[in-house]
């Protein structure tokens, strides 16, 4: 039993402790020859929010969608030489 009596919101914290967050899902991998990993770069929108750029670029330069770290908000920047 984990004692959750001093947080801010205790309700939230006990429901999800108790919520089961195994998906039942395949897993797979795929291989990018010579690619690029693109590290996480903040870019400031200047409307209030910021967004992420980042993910895997592979050997001909062509981004891969499936190396977004959040939907939407993941995208080709030029890295440092």
């Amino acid at each position: 039993m984990t004692n959750v009596d001093y947080l801010y919101n205790p309700k939230f914290a006990k429901d999800a402790l108790r919520k089961d967050y195994f998906i039942d899902k395949k897993l797979s991998f795929r291989t990018i020859e010579n690619g690029m990993i693109l590290p996480h770069k903040t870019v400031d929108m200047s409307s209030g929010w910021n967004c992420g750029l980042g993910g895997i670029v592979d050997g001909n330069g062509k981004y891969v969608k499936s190396s977004h770290m959040y939907i939407s908000d993941s995208g080709i920047y030029t890295p440092p030489e």
